[in-house]
């Protein structure tokens, strides 16, 4: 009755609305441009706009915002969904213009919402969401600006991703002038490292002959400004490469871990942590050489060419000679980086192996010290590693003999090109002009090794990221955004199975729960209870039939905004590190330390909160760490009924606490008549109160019906709850 009458209140809201906004329009209509009136409820509209262009500078699309969602953070969660683009709340600092970058969604300080946006050579506009008008951000206009943002980070695109997706993604995160300063410091670098060569033809082909010794101090003077400026040149090249690298790192990471947030949660069942994190650093050592190959080592190598033209100018005779010695070191080092990238790809599944198995071993350490199996775990570390370090260490002869190969080529090399200047009697000019070339073209051509270098190890690192390359994430624009929910579930003829060639879990199971129920799934071990809470949730999608909740099909909407709406504790839920406070908000955030108390006083908690060193915000480490089993699990339920959802579903929620808590627990969920709740549960007892308890056997509904009449039944239930009366 509750739901009903909220949303009528809301209908008689959004009509009154509609009716001022129409008197609006037509009272403007007859007005002069700049006497017309912009309808505003309470800047909603506006907010809407400023979050979609700053959506459009990155060329996403906006989602829109359907029914009443007064939260600005839900209202950007919702806009941002079909793109999968990620946001966070940012406080500026003094000089912001000039440091930070992105796009970004703000206010002035009298609360008019404005689109904070990069200009495409430096700086920043801020554009008014009604008008357009685009207003350059200045040591002026700054401080008209609050300095409490929502800053955005472009996502990876919503697909199956290549290596030209990446490329193109490190392109898009760089501005216009970025990229006109790198390559104009390389080309002022490569410009500068003529002038050597071209003043030992000065110094050895006129000065020294002529014999005029201060002309010395001048040659000194110019070589000792070209090294200087070559040092200050590279260093600011360095400075500005380390600058631009950092800021789509962090791009680049973020977009990273928002697609494997996203991803649908049978990706995480086929990788271990260990294994999974790995791949993720792969995945962000990729981005960093294909980043190099573009801003770094290509580039360099691309603008060295010119020491090849030099050379052949000043001493042809030796171009040749030269040249040939040199591609032969490079022949040698691209033969060395194509067979290591065999080894190194065997060496990263390795690697991703032992770390999965150094992650499990760590988290379960109290398990295996309890049991008194260290030396197992030891050997079971131990054969992981020499796997690991026989591929990393154990390379092949020819393989290590390599850099010594190249070497002697070098030197070789060297006494040929004495013999042939010799024969050809070239100038000690001529020669030392020819030295300092050659230096800089075999600088030149070992950058191009280096960039072959960069591009056979893609290939590895490559195969290590595909899992996350290839998975595309539960984000599709087509996708229903759920505002609402009215508690409401219906299951139709539903048949599930985890893997092809299995037996079903599920086999046409079919079931309803009205709005404000409280039911409850009970049964054996394996019949499938848990499976129904995930398809609830659309962790798992039938394989036939379909499931509802509310007026929405499950298979249909955007299960990310579905899962707001319904408060859930897990059987393998867990605490993150943080107060208290923090643990009890974080599925909804716009919920204020009253609502964290109250939630905290249904579970029963709130007693033993008020006695911690500092209450509510006491912090407690990853896990629960510092606290009782009992109290985890109570945490884990307030975070579950704080923000009054509609919808909870508790799977073996309860399955920690003592029997008096557990009293407490359930009498609480009793009385929140107007929510749906939806309990698995072991412990029989616990589910006496509920409205209706199913019966789940052989992936069917077996039974349904009240404590007690399921008890005069005498079928599986009654059977269920006399075992448990037998146990110990």
């Amino acid at each position: 009755m509750k739901h009903f009458e909220s949303q009528m209140d809301t209908r008689s809201r959004l009509d009154t609305e509609i009716t001022e906004k129409a008197y609006a329009e037509l009272a403007s209509s007859v007005l002069p441009p700049d006497e017309r009136v912009v309808y505003q409820t309470d800047n909603l509209e506006r907010f809407d706009k400023t979050v979609s262009l700053c959506l459009q500078h990155y060329r996403l699309e906006a989602g829109e915002v359907h029914g009443n969602v007064p939260n600005p953070e839900e209202r950007t969660d919702y806009i941002c969904r079909p793109s999968g683009a990620m946001h966070r709340s940012v406080v500026l600092t003094k000089n912001w213009r000039k440091k930070t970058f992105g796009a970004m969604a703000g206010q002035l300080k009298d609360g008019t919402p404005v689109a904070i946006l990069p200009r495409k050579m430096y700086g920043f506009d801020y554009v008014e969401p009604v008008t357009g008008k685009r207003i350059p951000v200045n040591s002026k206009t700054e401080s008209q600006i609050d300095d409490r943002v929502i800053l955005f980070y472009p996502p990876l695109p919503a697909r199956p991703l290549t290596v030209r997706d990446i490329v193109g993604f490190i392109f898009g995160s760089f501005s216009q002038r970025e990229y006109l300063k790198v390559f104009v410091a390389a080309l002022v670098a490569s410009l500068i490292g003529l002038m050597p060569a071209w003043v030992n033809q000065i110094a050895f082909g006129i000065v020294i002959p002529s014999g005029k010794a201060y002309l010395i101090m001048p040659i000194a003077a110019l070589l000792l400004g070209v090294t200087i400026s070559t040092l200050l040149i590279n260093t600011g090249r360095s400075l500005l490469i380390n600058r631009v690298t950092t800021r789509f790192q962090v791009n680049m990471e973020a977009a990273i871990y928002a697609r494997v947030l996203m991803f649908p949660s049978s990706f995480f069942r086929k990788y271990s942590s260990g294994n999974l994190s790995n791949r993720i650093m792969k995945l962000s050592q990729l981005t960093q050489e294909l980043t190099s190959l573009v801003l770094g080592v290509g580039l360099n190598a691309l603008l060295s060419m010119v020491y090849i033209g030099q050379i052949f100018h000043y001493t042809p005779e030796l171009t040749g000679t030269a040249f040939l010695i040199v591609l032969l070191q490079t022949v040698f080092i691209v033969a060395s980086i194509r067979v290591t990238a065999r080894f190194e790809m065997k060496t990263m599944n390795s690697g991703a192996k032992l770390s999965g198995t150094v992650t499990t071993l760590l988290n379960g350490i109290q398990k295996i010290k309890l049991s008194g199996a260290e030396n197992r775990a030891f050997a079971k570390w131990a054969h992981e590693y020499a796997e690991y370090a026989h591929s990393a260490y154990n390379r092949p002869w020819f393989v290590r003999a390599m850099p010594a190969c190249i070497t002697m080529i070098g030197l070789l090399g060297t006494v040929v090109l004495y013999y042939i200047a010799g024969n050809e009697e070239l100038s000690v000019a001529d020669y030392m002009t020819f030295s300092t070339a050659y230096g800089m073209m075999t600088a030149a051509v070992m950058s191009l090794s280096g960039l072959i270098a960069s591009t056979v190890k893609i290939r590895p690192l490559l195969e290590m990221s595909r899992p996350i390359l290839e998975t595309v994430p539960e984000v599709s624009g087509d996708k229903v955004m759920v505002t609402d929910i009215n508690g409401g579930v219906k299951v139709n003829n539903v048949s599930f199975r985890y893997e092809e060639n299995t037996p079903w879990i599920l086999e046409d199971l079919s079931f309803t729960i009205r709005s404000g129920e409280y039911v409850a799934f009970v049964g054996r071990s394996g019949c499938g209870k848990s499976t129904i809470v995930r398809l609830l949730l659309g962790f798992e999608n039938p394989v036939r039939g379909s499931v509802f909740c509310g007026h929405y099909d499950v298979a249909n909407v955007d299960t990310h905004s579905l899962r707001r709406h319904i408060g859930t504790v897990m059987q393998n839920s867990k605490l993150f590190h943080g107060d208290i406070f923090s643990n009890i908000i974080l599925s909804s955030p716009s919920s204020t330390e009253e609502d964290a108390w109250k939630a905290a006083e249904m579970v029963g908690i709130a007693e033993d909160i008020r006695q911690m060193p500092m209450g509510m915000h006491t912090i407690i480490t990853e896990g629960g760490g510092g606290i009782s089993g009992g109290q985890r699990q109570r945490l884990l339920i307030a975070r579950a009924i704080c923000g009054g959802r509609k919808m909870l579903i508790f799977d073996e929620a309860t399955s920690a606490l003592d029997n008096l808590t557990q009293k407490h627990v359930a009498d609480s969920l009793a009385t929140l008549k107007g929510t749906t709740r939806i309990v698995v549960a072991h412990r029989l007892s616990t589910v006496q109160n509920c409205d209706r308890i199913f019966v789940v056997d052989g992936g069917k509904i077996a039974e349904s019906g009240t404590y007690d009449e399921l008890m005069q039944l005498n079928g599986v239930f009654a059977e269920l709850v006399a075992r448990q009366q037998l146990d110990p």
